[in-house]
């Protein structure tokens, strides 16, 4: 059986949160398109990039929000939070406590938006309690097991109970163990391998730097600027000084291409491959970054 939860207001919050972020975004990539090129163009850029990663978070909080779910059938609960499924075995549920006034979690923190309550934290009373609910703690169903407690905030939850008492009583079919079951993409070992991501890191850092350090100079360049020179180091190609955004972009692709084909072998079980791949984009930007920061001088 499935049952709802009690309904949530942060969830549409967070659309409106996610539309303002696409709008603040949008006003201000249109400024960066009608302004010279300087320092606060490229601060406006990491902006808007910083903004895609708050529009993501939110996003998924408020995905949750609109999809959370409890499945009761035989053998488990199942606590559905946008594309996570929470197990809770039914035989492993040791008591159903409606927890009091006096039952409360730490104060939720700003990243806990949307849904503050759906978070997992230490109550003095409970211990561990990992919250699918939409109210707080002292409203909520509390799912006792040996290892740590489950909160859910049926919207009705005589039936919840009634559904969870009759399941109790079949017994269990299928012997089952508690698990958090993500995305295959939240489980690769990338996330976890400290070597990879300081070397994907060190090369995005160092197409950021580029970026940044072209844009905080641009305006005091020349307007033309020697972008080659003769065996005699007589410069033989003048260009404008737009071309030397050529430099950062060459390290912007090799870092993407890297990262792609990086990614791909290591899933592939070619750690070596990919750290030697990953290493390359760093080596990339050095090398274009001294480049860079010669012609600049001129």
């Amino acid at each position: 059986m499935t049952f709802r939860p009690l309904s949530c207001s942060d969830r549409w919050y967070g659309i409106l949160a996610i539309l303002g972020l696409i709008l603040v975004a949008a006003g201000m990539v249109w400024a960066v398109l009608h302004r010279p090129v300087d320092g606060l163009s490229f601060l406006l850029i990491l902006w808007v990039l910083a903004s895609l990663l708050v529009f993501v978070y939110i996003g998924y909080r408020t995905l949750g929000a609109f999809t959370l779910e409890y499945w009761v059938d035989r053998d488990a609960v199942t606590l559905v939070w946008g594309p996570t499924r929470q197990t809770v075995p039914i035989g492993q549920i040791q008591r159903v406590l409606i927890a009091s006034g006096s039952s409360q979690m730490p104060r939720a923190k700003p990243w806990h938006w949307p849904c503050p309550d759906r978070r997992r934290a230490v109550c003095e009373a409970l211990g561990m309690v990992n919250s699918y609910a939409t109210r707080p703690l002292n409203q909520q169903l509390i799912l006792v097991t040996a290892g740590e407690s489950y909160g859910v905030s049926p919207a009705h939850p005589d039936g919840f109970m009634s559904a969870l008492q009759e399941r109790h009583g079949l017994g269990v079919a299928r012997p089952l163990q508690a698990e958090l079951r993500r995305p295959p993409l939240w489980t690769w070992p990338l996330w976890r391998d400290r070597v990879a991501l300081v070397l994907i890191g060190a090369g995005l850092l160092g197409v950021l730097l580029m970026f940044g350090a072209l844009c905080f100079r641009y305006p005091a360049l020349s307007s033309d600027l020697p972008l080659h020179f003769d065996a005699s180091g007589i410069p033989d190609r003048i260009v404008p000084k737009s071309g030397l955004f050529v430099l950062p972009i060459i390290g912007l692709i090799a870092w993407v291409f890297n990262l792609v084909m990086g990614i791909w072998l290591y899933r592939r079980v070619q750690q070596g491959a990919a750290y030697l791949l990953w290493g390359g984009a760093v080596a990339v930007q050095f090398v274009a970054g001294l480049a860079l920061f010669n012609l600049m001088r001129w």
